[in-house]
């Protein structure tokens, strides 16, 4: 089984920019209980995998000739068995990087390079579903060469996970026999990460998947009496909220032409230099 995320091993997200909290002798913050509960959680919900996994290995190995029937069903449990785990991972992840409080610890970082590593990361769970996910071209316009740096402040901490889970946001997001496309487009103040988030069969339902995710990334409230949206997962939660404290934007666009071809785009606008207080 996977081993759980420790805080020091990934990057944590915060609330703002103000230094971190520090408590005297005994007194707990409400988000270091909830972290303590999360990894709890996770153990528990470990320790209860650990026996169906036993169970599945005990019934793969007495049974000499299984059916078809339950070959299936043993290959079902074990393909659910590695999606909670991943869940739990995931859970992990999400509490220790929306717990921290620290400010950012600005870098210059080259934001292609990043990008290239967080798809060699989620490259493998996109094959599982099917869909490409393709390197980068070059950023554009400010370089023709594919391995040119682009050169941003970012948290090291913060901007790998940030990458990483919008990109498993678009993957879940595409069809199988789609491809998750991402490009970097350098501005002399900016740059701009846009990723192919769907491919929609008809101009109406771009916009209406457009509206839904600028209303999620603006935090635009419900309008009085209005029905509840529909919820658009942790990873882009997560990566609301890592964007935020990161200091960029992100918004929702359309791109493409014919009505066949159309995508929904998220885009990620990152200040070449941070902002500073």
């Amino acid at each position: 089984m996977s081993q759980p995320h420790s805080p020091s091993d990934g990057a944590r997200g915060n609330d703002g920019d103000a230094p971190a909290h520090t408590h005297a002798p005994g007194e707990v913050s409400s988000s270091a209980e909830v972290a303590g509960l999360i990894g709890q959680v996770a153990h528990d919900l470990r320790s209860a995998l650990n026996g169906v996994q036993s169970w599945a290995y005990v019934l793969d190995h007495t049974l000499d000739t299984p059916p078809a029937s339950a070959r299936r069903a043993l290959a079902g449990i074990r393909t659910g068995m590695q999606q909670q785990v991943a869940l739990i991972e995931h859970m992990e992840e999400a509490v220790a990087l929306l717990a921290d409080e620290s400010a950012p610890q600005w870098q210059r970082t080259d934001l292609d390079a990043a990008l290239r590593a967080a798809i060699e990361a989620v490259r493998p769970f996109a094959q599982t579903r099917g869909v490409d996910l393709p390197d980068p071209p070059g950023a554009a316009p400010a370089s023709a060469s594919a391995s040119a740096p682009v050169a941003i402040d970012a948290d090291p901490r913060r901007l790998p996970p940030l990458l990483r889970h919008l990109l498993i946001h678009c993957v879940r997001h595409a069809r199988t026999g789609d491809a998750v496309e991402a490009a970097l487009h350098a501005g002399a103040d900016h740059v701009t990460l846009r990723i192919t988030e769907s491919r929609l069969s008809s101009e109406t339902r771009r916009h209406e998947r457009i509206a839904v995710l600028s209303d999620f990334f603006l935090r635009r409230p419900l309008p009085e009496g209005g029905a509840a949206r529909a919820r658009q997962g942790t990873a882009l939660m997560l990566v609301r909220r890592l964007v935020e404290t990161h200091g960029a934007r992100i918004e929702a666009e359309g791109a493409g032409g014919g009505p066949d071809t159309g995508s929904v785009c998220i885009a990620v606008c990152f200040p070449v230099q941070a902002p500073r207080a």
